[in-house]
């Protein structure tokens, strides 16, 4: 099972919190899509002919593309590589971007999974993040996407805005369920550094994040969408049966992946490598095959460490005995010495050989990753 995720790198505006790579000029789109139809050519040996199960159309605003565009890089896409018939087709979309139209035209060039990145229904949320989009937008875009046909479908929301009051996050959390939509995205807001959003919060031009009220709104989170059946299957995702992100659990479970695209990155099991995030650099290049990248052959260290960050954060878990297969015995016992006070303190759950997160213990992911990981690459690999 393999993927291929494209990053589009164009949007009409840079959320302040986004560090992902974008212009908000789009006159390069054209020379953008020839050097990706250049580099899609180039790259189609990376996966060893391994059957593709699922596209991820990410950005930036993808949707910035028309029908025409998209049915292009569709098939070349499938021109290049082994593309499973049933491969799931996603793409991310701004509610300002789609209406009915819009979204049947996604459907007819071969999109099957549309990711709505909605973020909140409430204006002072979404001005505080300077989103494009107003909150009649969200709810018109959701409307039009499952009148588009769209069964496979998810919204993005965010919790920790600083204008987002506990009322305000419940009512979120009852459109989507209103909706009957089958997969949401919750993230939480996220300080990166260098962003627009760090940047303002520092000069105090707007309100920073309270911890308390974050933490309140994640608890929220796991106890409404448990009570209407959603499987809370990676820390930031829940989704009906059937409806678990393919694209994303690929990454969780360790696939191997293509990105295409300025900044994208690539996994094959062995090496890691990612195009440099310049759309400039990406469109000097007289010869494709030249395309600026870095790479770094993983040791055994750092194999065993992205394993334990991507599974950790899932409903899967922290398979032991897949360790001690996949590494070797040292890092199993590593790990189950490394977990033995998270377990002792109920933030980790140890049943039948796999860890997996409590849901208190989802409330620290990041630091009992850390203390889970293996820092001396040398000695083990």
């Amino acid at each position: 099972m393999a993927g291929i995720y494209i990053h589009l790198p164009f949007c009409k505006q840079k959320c302040y919190y986004c560090n992902f790579y974008s212009t908000v000029s789009q006159t390069n789109k054209a020379a953008f899509l020839k050097t990706l139809a250049q580099e899609i050519s180039m790259q189609k040996a990376y996966l060893n002919d391994e059957e593709v199960n699922t596209i991820y159309f990410g950005g930036g605003t993808p949707t910035l593309l028309n029908g025409n565009e998209i049915e292009m890089i569709l098939k070349q896409l499938f021109n290049s590589y082994q593309i499973s018939p049933s491969a799931e087709i996603s793409m991310e979309a701004n509610p300002d971007d789609i209406n009915l139209d819009k979204c049947r035209e996604l459907a007819d060039v071969g999109i099957n999974r549309l990711s709505i990145g909605v973020q909140s229904f409430f204006n002072e949320d979404l001005k505080y993040l300077h989103r494009v989009h107003d909150s009649g937008q969200a709810h018109r875009a959701i409307e039009s996407a499952i009148l588009g046909g769209f069964q496979n479908l998810t919204i993005d929301l965010i919790y920790g805005i600083p204008t987002l009051s506990i009322e305000h996050w419940k009512q979120n959390l009852k459109y989507f369920l209103d909706f009957q939509i089958p997969h949401l995205s919750a993230y939480a807001l996220t300080i990166e550094p260098k962003t627009p959003l760090q940047l303002m919060i520092s000069k105090n031009k707007l309100e920073g994040i309270n911890e308390a009220a974050m933490v309140k709104q994640f608890k929220l989170l796991i106890k409404q969408t448990r009570e209407n059946d959603f499987i809370h299957y990676e820390i930031s995702n829940f989704a009906k049966a059937g409806f678990f992100s393919k694209h994303n659990s690929l990454y969780w479970l360790g696939g191997n992946y293509l990105g295409l695209g300025p900044s994208a990155h690539s996994y094959n099991g062995i090496s890691r490598q990612w195009n440099l995030a310049s759309l400039s650099k990406y469109l000097s290049l007289k010869n494709p095959k030249n395309i600026v990248y870095e790479k770094e052959v993983l040791t055994t260290a750092q194999k065993f460490n992205e394993y334990v960050m991507t599974s950790i954060r899932t409903s899967w878990g922290c398979n032991l005995e897949h360790i001690a297969i996949a590494f070797g015995e040292e890092y199993k016992k590593h790990c189950i010495l490394a977990a033995k006070k998270h377990i002792s303190l109920k933030k980790l759950i140890l049943k039948d050989g796999i860890l997996t997160l409590s849901d208190k213990g989802k409330l620290f992911a990041d630091g009992i990753t850390a203390d889970l990981f293996y820092e001396d690459k040398q000695s083990l690999a």
